[in-house]
């Protein structure tokens, strides 16, 4: 489709929507000129708009937020609002499960609003309904970021991402991919087999980028690069990922076989957009929408305590999102004055415990890949513990030999100990879980 067609195709339906799309874009555009005071000043005054609106609307702010009425009310910088913010308790997914109405916005006029899900990897899956103005923001924001490396709304891409197997939600997703002018590549469905198919799909598209899960993008490329297929050749302007921590290995693989910048983003179906790579390298937050602090207020590293400042339908004001994040002082070379970040680390607060009785942070097993992952000779991989049993289960590409297993094995013991009773399994296919994303490590019950 062409390009010009397929933006005005978008935005036409955005209107239908009555998503307010245009004029969030326009904003956030603004935004990115703004000093780092004005930054500040614009988000203190977002989020007083938010607790005075979840004070007079939300079952659960009308009761923590009833003492703070004066408070909010005097509120007008950022260091006022923010003394008001850590005096909240912090939102445990637990209980938004647990008590959805509580969190639900009672207004005269319902808000329009589209159920909004997370993946489920953490284990605790969140349903909720999100309002238009906050999905306006999350696109806008997205938008954006992607205009600083030359992509445009409409232009052709390809997205890596999951597809389920029901036959009408596959036919609901070719029609949603035909009108965002995109071809799908399963993250179910890469492999050798299917490699010289995927790529003739794309060339017949003409992507000016890829987009989607960084392991899935990673294994893609992998793949291209072991059977001669030159990646480059399309030309891509970036490739954008999303829904996964970008390991630094995986960033080098895609960059080399396409010949482009990576553009990682960080976010979450509950907080919206939190974080964009600028064409510098800077991890921008996105202070003009959302609200991210550490649970632990003294360190630069710890989990990610979040609130979408646009979400009216369903506030989760200081929202526990599980990820651990290190944070970055500093400037921009690109002349941006959102504050940023300096790595997105993963899950957070989730040690594992080994067979052996070791316990290990969760993002161990990532780093154990590390001398293999450039060398383009493992397409996926995954620990999966059994009661008292550990497999590591290989996919691998034919470039593979003996001595990169012995390497597997000796790094995994390095990392998880020499007492270890490791079983490896070099699989033509590793299943996929029910979300599409990766996961190093998975401990089932047996």
């Amino acid at each position: 489709m062409n390009a010009a067609l397929a933006r005005g195709l978008y935005f036409t339906l955005q209107r239908l929507r009555g998503e307010p799309l245009a004029s969030a874009l326009e904003d956030v555009r603004r935004c990115e000129r703004l000093s780092l005071d004005e930054l500040r000043a614009l988000q203190a005054s977002r989020q007083r708009a938010q607790l005075h609106f979840a004070l007079e609307h939300v079952p659960r702010y009308q009761h923590t937020l009833g003492s703070l009425r004066s408070e909010i009310a005097r509120a007008r910088d950022w260091d006022s609002v923010n003394a008001i913010m850590q005096r909240l308790p912090i939102v445990e997914k637990g209980s938004v499960m647990d008590q959805p109405a509580d969190f639900t916005a009672r207004t005269k006029e319902p808000l329009t609003t589209y159920a909004d899900k997370t993946s489920g990897s953490s284990g605790t899956p969140v349903v909720f309904p999100c309002d238009q103005r906050a999905w306006a923001y999350r696109h806008a924001l997205m938008h954006r970021g992607m205009e600083a490396f030359g992509i445009q709304i409409g232009e052709p891409y390809a997205l890596f991402f999951g597809l389920h197997w029901d036959a009408r939600a596959r036919a609901h997703v070719a029609v949603r991919d035909r009108v965002l002018n995109r071809v799908r590549v399963s993250a179910y469905d890469i492999g050798p087999a299917k490699l010289d198919a995927h790529y003739a799909a794309i060339r017949r598209r003409r992507p000016t980028h890829f987009q989607g899960y960084p392991s899935a993008v990673f294994e893609f490329c992998t793949l291209a690069m072991n059977a001669g297929v030159d990646l480059r050749e399309l030309r891509l302007k970036a490739v954008v990922t999303t829904a996964e921590p970008l390991r630094a290995a995986q960033r080098e693989v895609i960059e080399r076989a396409t010949g482009a910048p990576c553009m990682d983003s960080y976010g979450s179906s509950e907080s919206g957009v939190l974080a964009i790579e600028c064409p510098a390298g800077g991890l921008h937050t996105t202070p003009e929408a959302t609200w991210l602090e550490l649970r632990d207020t003294q360190t630069h590293r710890g989990e990610a305590i979040v609130t979408d400042m646009m979400l009216r339908a369903f506030p989760m004001i200081r929202y526990a999102l599980g990820d651990e994040i290190v944070l970055r002082a500093g400037t921009c070379a690109c002349g941006r004055n959102q504050p940023m970040l300096a790595s997105i680390e993963g899950r957070s607060g989730q040690p594992i415990e080994l067979p052996n009785g070791r316990i290990i942070n969760p993002n161990v097993p990532s780093y154990i890949f590390k001398p293999l992952a450039a060398l383009g000779v493992i397409r996926r991989y995954r620990f999966v513990q059994r009661g008292s049993e550990l497999e590591l289960l290989l996919s691998v590409t034919g470039n593979f030999t003996s001595s990169h297993l012995e390497l597997v094995r000796r790094e995994t013991l390095i990392a998880f100990g020499g007492d270890l009773v490791l079983k490896i399994s070099v699989v033509d296919e590793i299943p996929h879980l029910t979300n599409a994303k990766h996961r190093d490590y998975v401990r089932l019950d047996g």
